[in-house]
């Protein structure tokens, strides 16, 4: 389905995707948190993590709730880290984004606002934590997967979708081998499922700004993320990359003649 189509239909499919990545960060993030606690996000209700009261439905209205509270608790008083704010309005604007570039309704427009999700979920585990859930890789691999299903054209998709996998997992186990990083499996597993996703020549621009990065925050003295680092560095390329084939023409391989598969 176009978006463009009709003002009514963009501006109604706009709006919706903000107020849904405002919820869906709040999601995540609470989902994050109770991974590193060592909770069961599946189960139980929102509470507040300095005095454990339940949180009333008044209380979960993304960016509303905080901004009518005051950034604070309204059972304790406690003080709500502005991160939450800044995490709902960010995914927010991120979605829209999303679908502004990509202006179809499919199954590729709802695999990357999955992986968005997923993306600050796993960030969020990495910077608080030093931790790569697995649940958050493989949730990413299942999305792709079940986009795939949708592909009019298989094949070729698939095939430069492994072969960049292939590749990024060895570029990055020779890169890691050299540097002491935590959970060197989870970052190349990360790197290999991110690289499904941006093809070849996207995701080599990804990991070309996540060594940028890498190298910036190591020169500041900067505790690297690397998890973190990637994963917002293969949204970007993935998305903008959209911008680009659409003004650049894209110089590409045609997959569909390689019998790889």
């Amino acid at each position: 389905m176009a978006l463009f189509s009709s003002t009514f239909i963009a501006v109604y499919t706009i709006t919706l995707a903000f107020i849904f990545g405002t919820v869906f960060a709040s999601f995540i993030t609470c989902t994050a948190g109770r991974i590193l606690a060592g909770e069961d996000w599946t189960k139980g209700y929102s509470h507040c993590d300095t005095c454990g009261h339940k949180l009333g439905t008044l209380d979960l209205f993304p960016i509303i709730s905080y901004v009518a509270l005051k950034g604070k608790c309204r059972y304790c008083g406690a003080h709500v880290p502005i991160r939450c704010l800044i995490s709902e309005a960010l995914l927010g604007v991120v979605f829209v984004v999303i679908v502004i570039v990509h202006g179809t309704i499919d199954a590729v427009m709802a695999r990357n606002l999955a992986l968005a999700v997923l993306v600050m979920g796993l960030s969020f585990c990495d910077i608080d934590g030093d931790k790569l859930p697995k649940g958050f890789i493989v949730s990413m691999l299942v999305a792709w997967l079940i986009a795939l299903m949708f592909s009019k054209d298989i094949r070729p998709e698939l095939t430069e979708g492994v072969i960049a996998a292939a590749l990024g997992a060895i570029i990055i186990f020779a890169v890691t081998s050299k540097v002491q990083v935590n959970d060197r499996a989870g970052i190349i597993a990360l790197a290999a499922v991110l690289l499904l996703y941006a093809g070849i020549y996207r995701g080599i621009s990804a990991l070309v700004i996540t060594l940028i990065t890498a190298l910036i925050f190591k020169g500041m003295n900067k505790k690297i993320h690397l998890g973190a680092i990637m994963g917002c560095a293969f949204l970007a390329s993935i998305v903008l990359g959209e911008c680009l084939t659409e003004i650049l023409p894209a110089i590409s391989i045609d997959f569909s003649n390689l019998n790889l598969i």
